[in-house]
């Protein structure tokens, strides 16, 4: 399959969400009592937009274009952050109005943990890579050519619940470096 450049941006489309979302999830969390049930269910409720996103749009619908991502993880490949960040203020809007704003903390924050540990995982020259051997196991696999599994990038819950999970070998590191 031929690779896409529908999805090449530039480094700040690329990198404006690590500022936009937080400055988002905060402005939410000033907005209004924090409920942290509601919290909780925004984590999960992105946890599973996480899941079916990448398994049943970016393995079907976008499949060429995420494909790239596959060829060349370092490059400024993905859904542009100006896309998202305007996405992700007007559901703070929504959720304002609707006094949902800690679920969508929630989601936001999750959206937040999911980009920065794919941004992680592809450098293992990274501080924190070591901290995620797990996921990084995972997601190394689900990069294999031809394994349509472990979809969840930053947790493998949905991936346990749809049976799209398949165990990776844990890289063990040598605790004297």
């Amino acid at each position: 399959m031929a690779a896409s450049n529908k999805w090449l941006m530039s480094s700040v489309a690329y990198y404006l969400d690590f500022f936009t979302v937080p400055l988002l999830t905060i402005l939410a969390l000033c907005l209004a009592p924090i409920d942290p049930i509601q919290v909780i269910v925004g984590l999960l409720a992105w946890t599973l937009v996480e899941y079916l996103a990448h398994r049943f749009l970016f393995h079907s619908l976008y499949r060429r274009e995420h494909w790239t991502h596959h060829i060349d993880v370092l490059a400024y490949i993905g859904v542009s952050s100006w896309r998202t960040s305007s996405t992700f203020a007007t559901l703070l809007m929504f959720a304002w109005y609707t006094g949902l704003t800690s679920a969508f903390s929630g989601a936001a924050a999750g959206y937040f943990y999911y980009i920065s540990v794919h941004y992680v995982m592809h450098r293992p020259t990274h501080l924190a890579y070591k901290l995620i051997p797990r996921l990084v196991a995972n997601h190394d696999l689900h990069h294999r050519q031809g394994i349509e599994k472990n979809f969840g990038v930053s947790s493998p819950l949905w991936d346990y619940v749809f049976r799209s999970y398949i165990r990776a070998e844990t890289p063990q590191y040598n605790k004297n470096r």
